[in-house]
């Protein structure tokens, strides 16, 4: 079971359209593997702690390289000994 959730959103800092660097950036989490979900204003990771800071640094990095001069990333994270996931977190809900 994953050992962390954690909620990201990625804002590059640009005026007009916003979708093409978010697009880059859930390509890079696709990449990682891990599971996750994509809301309207973050993306929640579920997974080993070093493999979610790297997905989310390989994220913010990614809309960088999209060519803008700055980006803000903001990261909260949920850890539970025994592990915690999405679905767990979420089965009151569905």
């Amino acid at each position: 079971m994953p050992e962390v959730l954690a909620e990201f959103s990625v804002t590059p800092m640009v005026e007009g359209e916003l979708k093409p660097f978010i697009d880059v950036a859930v390509e890079e989490i696709d990449k990682s593997g891990l599971n996750y979900e994509v809301g309207p204003v973050g993306t929640i990771l579920e997974g080993d702690l070093d493999r979610v800071f790297d997905a989310i640094k390989h994220a913010h990095q990614a809309v960088l390289d999209k060519g803008v001069d700055r980006v803000v990333t903001d990261i909260r994270i949920d850890e539970k000994k025994g592990g915690i996931s999405i679905e767990e977190e979420m089965e009151d809900y569905s």
